[in-house]
Order: structure tokens, then C-alpha cells, then sequence
């Protein structure tokens, strides 16, 4: 049953019309199927009749034998139906007045009125674009100002330093680490010059060591400002005794210290350093690994603190495009 009758069934109507004629179902034929149906037979006063075997059988054309339990076929749809109604309310269909939900556990819809706060941003004035709306609350006013929005939108930067270059084991690790380190999305490598600048919140250095002979490799993070090491790693002469084996060294630390649910997000998050940039990019990788109601309202409070005081004017999927979308904004404000 829907949450509130006093939605009547034009509502329900055209909002389901909405979704079935969009761009985000246009691909997805068995998914409106779903979708249509569940509606309908819930509008019917039938919705006591909406399970897994009914729906395997009216929507997926399975025979009578079909077993639910064993075949996880109505599930694994119903999951990327919910996902697909998450999108479809986080981007195109996000100014509309009533929403079909699917719960989670069961296959009845509910249907939500949106806030009112939305309808009234939309027929105040157009959405402003992403790039205006990060733009307009980084604008420094103030020399204050400018160090609030530096942190706000910084990645954390990692400086790759080998402690003693006779070993030639130290150079080949040093250039998988920046090899590798290009390919992750939530930090950003240090280029500059040591010394020319204070070690800050978010600067790390990963430290590699080793002498010449039987001794082990060791590769280290460590945050700079504190000195705390944050993880640690060493394999022996015989582990590392060619280019590919260290490369293969480096890829594992590099994942294990600087991917997006490593050890360097865990040590940034647990002493309150992140970033407003960093919570997103990983709330919304979060979302995208649990593909749940609670992470996707997660990450859409994170992207809201992104944009703040602006509304969110759609969900934004791709990691990437959160970070291009602060990445120009961020250079005029360190800047001016």
C-alpha cells in the first residue's frame, strides 16, 4: 500500500508515466515491466499478491516450477531497480512532485511527495550549472576565506621519497608508486620541490628504503606534519629481486594505503582531517559499492556540502567528474 492515500491514483499515474517514458529507463525494458507492473497491481489493491514467484511468472515469463528462493532472478532485478529509481530521482526526474519508491525487503511501492523546498528552487529560477555552482561559494572574499575553500576542496598530496638511492631496488619502486598513484582518484602526487613549502593537514610521503644485498624492501606512509606512520611494508631480497616483482610490490601498497577505503582515508577520517572533497568522493564510491538507500543519501548530503549553500541540482555518479568539476575552481581560488 502507498504511505498516504490521500495520494490519489492520477498522481501515481502520471508519475509512473514520467518514469517509463525517461531518458534513465529508456534502455531498460524489463525494468519498466517491473516497474508498471508492481504499480499497477498495488493501485489495484493487490498488492498482497506481489512476491518474488508472482513476479518471476507475470514480468520474467518463468514457468510454474519457478522457485524464488533458488533462482535470485526477482531480487537481483528488484535491486537494480531501486538503483535505477535513485538515478532517475537524483538527475532527471528530480523536480517531480511524487516519487515511487521501492523498499527494500519487499516488492510493494510507496509513493513520497518531494520537498517542497525543490518545487520552489525550480520555479524561482533555472538550476545553475555544477561549474557555477561550485564556483560561487569558493569566491574569496577575504584572505580567511581562501585558506577555508583550499581545504575544502584539497586532495590528500603524496610525495614519493626514496630515503637511499644506491639500491636500485629504491628507483624502480619509486616509479611504480607514481605510476600507480596517477590512477587513483582520491589523492593527488606532490611535485614540488622539498622545502620550498610547510608540511600540511593533508600531506603525506610515502618513504622507501632498502641497501644494497640480502636486505628487504620497506615502503612506508607516513603524514608529514605529524610525523605518525600510517602503514608500513617490507619484502625481502628474494621478493624483489626484479623490475616486475617490485612493480607488482608497489601496485599492492598503493591499493592498500591510498585506494578510496585504504589506510590513508582510514587515518584522515579517524583524526577528523578530511577534506569536504574527500567525504564526498568517498561516500559517493561507497554508494556505488552498496548501491542502498542509505548510501545514496549519504553521498547526496556530501555532494550538498560540495556545493554549499547551493541546491544540489543532480546526483553525480562518476568519482572523476566530482573531482574535474572542483579541480578548476580550486586552482583560481589557491590563485587569487
Amino acid at each position: 500500500m502507498s504511505e498516504d492515500r490521500r495520494i490519489d491514483s492520477d498522481s501515481v499515474k502520471l508519475a509512473l508515466q514520467a518514469i517509463l517514458g525517461s531518458q534513465t529507463f529508456a534502455r531498460s525494458e524489463r525494468l519498466r515491466a517491473f516497474l508498471k507492473f508492481v504499480v499497477e497491481m498495488e493501485q489495484l489493491g493487490l498488492a498482497h499478491q506481489l512476491k518474488g514467484y508472482t513476479i518471476g511468472i507475470d514480468v520474467f515469463s518463468r514457468d510454474e516450477s519457478f522457485d524464488p528462493g533458488a533462482d535470485p532472478l526477482v531480487r537481483v532485478q528488484a535491486g537494480k531497480l531501486r538503483r535505477l529509481l535513485n538515478q532517475y530521482y537524483a538527475d532527471e526526474g528530480r523536480h517531480e512532485p511524487l516519487r515511487i519508491r521501492i523498499p527494500l525487503g519487499c516488492y510493494v511501492p510507496i509513493y513520497e511527495r518531494a520537498p517542497a523546498e525543490s518545487h520552489r528552487f525550480a520555479a524561482d529560477k533555472p538550476a545553475a550549472s555544477w561549474p557555477e555552482m561550485i564556483s560561487l561559494p569558493l569566491m574569496p572574499q577575504t584572505s580567511g576565506s581562501v585558506t577555508a575553500a583550499q581545504s575544502a576542496y584539497r586532495l590528500p598530496r603524496i610525495a614519493v621519497t626514496p630515503i637511499d638511492d644506491s639500491d636500485w631496488r629504491t628507483r624502480i619502486f619509486a616509479n611504480a608508486v607514481r605510476m600507480s598513484a596517477r590512477h587513483f582518484r582520491g589523492v593527488e602526487l606532490d611535485c614540488r620541490e622539498a622545502g620550498d613549502h610547510d608540511d600540511e593537514a593533508l600531506d603525506f610521503a610515502i618513504e622507501i628504503g632498502s641497501e644494497e644485498g640480502a636486505a628487504p624492501l620497506t615502503a612506508s606512509l607516513r603524514h608529514r606534519q605529524s610525523g605518525k606512520l600510517v602503514i608500513s611494508h617490507s619484502r625481502s631480497a628474494g621478493e624483489t629481486g626484479s623490475s616486475r616483482q617490485i612493480a607488482l610490490f608497489a601496485k599492492h601498497f598503493c591499493t592498500e594505503s591510498l585506494s578510496l577505503t585504504g589506510q590513508l582515508y582510514h587515518f584522515c577520517r579517524c583524526r577528523g582531517i578530511s577534506s569536504v572533497l574527500m567525504d564526498c568522493i568517498e561516500a559517493t564510491y561507497l554508494y556505488q559499492l552498496d548501491n542502498s538507500d542509505d548510501a545514496f543519501l549519504e553521498a547526496t548530503r556530501q555532494q550538498q556540502r560540495l556545493v554549499h549553500p547551493y541546491p544540489l541540482t543532480h546526483f553525480v555518479n562518476e568519482l572523476s567528474d566530482l573531482i574535474a568539476l572542483t579541480a578548476d575552481t580550486g586552482r583560481t581560488v589557491r590563485q587569487g
